[in-house]
């Protein structure tokens, strides 16, 4: 009777710790996380990245790494308790690694996280899906400099075919709202025998413009996507039709340089907008010299705070001096190959530079593709111009 009694004392007090073990098995519940990188990247899942998993009300965490064992880019949290959580993630790529994703060379942190995770008593969470995001990688790049010109059917010389392509090389969209386009001042070569190099060469830190036109916008108007390219033209119209000779068709170029003049002699063309002219030393049109032009972009919100310099011993109009921290991307051309002391870019911004074969020569100067990551072309960017960039016998507006 005392064993029997014994017995059913026992049984309740074990039922109880049965059923406390259910209840502490069913509270937890599993969290999983997707982790992508960022758009444009070589692969879409995130391999090698710490996922953090933290709750919001006592700041406990577990932190693991997505890898093959949870399956590509995915981690796996276990006997999480019920809560409110934030989830975060953080990969730091070499600059091996970057260029094996992106293309581009250079090493970068990305992030991404997501607050408000909730979890319930014994049920787990739908999936979390998180996106990687970073610093863009590249930039903006000429891509095409067709600056030479083409002769006319009696032999005559045409230069309003002119124009520069500018590229978005980089992983992200990029605004192009006041990106300035201008040309350097200096020689291409020995023109005639008093020609000099530019004044201004010892100057390291800045570079000397002459004209200098810009985007109009507020700020987040003109999006560029990666891979995508602008046509500015001199000139916003079908070239062919007025010189046979010319292979350009502009006639859908993004902007033109109009020089609006009381005499009208630079022609306004229909269905191109203008860019803003900021500053301007030339003639009547946006003529680059047909030598070899510097041309450099940049960006800037308070042109007027630029200086204006005056050429030592000359009556010409004055210079504006850009800071070399301002200037995205450079390119230089050159009347000869012996024509190095004419340089006018410093070899930071680039150290080398391109000829043609002639003036008028109908020429063109494009950026080498450097590789192909998905869709997109990553143009190569070691600033010199004369490894970059490859001649044509002819310009190719928006091509590869």
């Amino acid at each position: 009777m005392r064993k029997h009694l014994l017995l059913l004392l026992l049984l309740p007090l074990s039922w109880l710790t049965s059923c406390s073990d259910d209840e502490d098995e069913l509270r937890t519940a599993t969290v999983q996380v997707t982790v992508r990188n960022p758009e444009n990247y070589r692969e879409s899942l995130a391999k090698e990245t710490r996922v953090t998993l933290t709750n919001t009300d006592n700041g406990q965490s577990q932190t693991v790494n997505t890898d093959d064992a949870a399956g590509l880019g995915r981690a796996t949290f276990t006997d999480v308790l019920p809560g409110t959580y934030t989830v975060a993630a953080t990969r730091s790529l070499t600059e091996q690694q970057a260029q094996q994703l992106t293309g581009i060379t250079r090493a970068v942190v990305l992030n991404a996280s997501r607050s408000g995770v909730s979890v319930s008593t014994g049920t787990s969470p739908a999936p979390v899906e998180l996106q990687l995001v970073g610093s863009p990688l590249g930039g903006l790049v000429i891509k095409e400099a067709y600056y030479t010109g083409s002769r006319t059917p009696t032999g005559g010389s045409y230069f309003s075919d002119q124009f520069f392509e500018i590229y978005n090389n980089s992983t992200s969209v990029i605004y192009l709202d006041s990106l300035c386009i201008a040309d350097v001042y200096g020689s291409s070569g020995q023109i005639n025998p008093t020609t000099r190099p530019t004044e201004f060469q010892n100057d390291a830190n800045h570079t000397y413009v002459s004209s200098v036109w810009q985007i109009p916008g507020t700020g987040r108007q003109h999006p560029l996507q990666p891979g995508q390219s602008i046509l500015i033209a001199q000139d916003g119209i079908d070239h062919r039709a007025v010189n046979s000779m010319s292979t350009v068709d502009l006639s859908r170029a993004d902007w033109e340089t109009y020089n609006e003049r009381p005499d009208g002699a630079d022609v306004d063309a229909p269905g191109v907008p203008n860019l803003t002219r900021l500053y301007f030393t030339g003639g009547f049109d946006w003529l680059t010299t047909v030598f070899g032009p510097g041309i450099i972009i940049f960006k800037t919100t308070n042109f007027s705070q630029l200086q204006q310099v005056a050429i030592p011993n000359s009556t010409q109009p004055a210079r504006i001096k850009v800071p070399n921290s301002l200037i995205l991307d450079g390119f230089e051309a050159l009347r000869d190959g012996n024509s190095s002391s004419f340089k006018r870019l410093a070899p930071v911004l680039d150290a080398g530079f391109v000829f043609a074969t002639d003036t008028y020569a109908g020429e063109s100067f494009r950026r080498r593709v450097e590789t192909t990551v998905g869709n997109r072309r990553v143009l190569k960017d070691t600033n010199n111009s004369g490894q970059d960039f490859e001649k044509l016998s002819r310009p190719t507006p928006k091509g590869f």
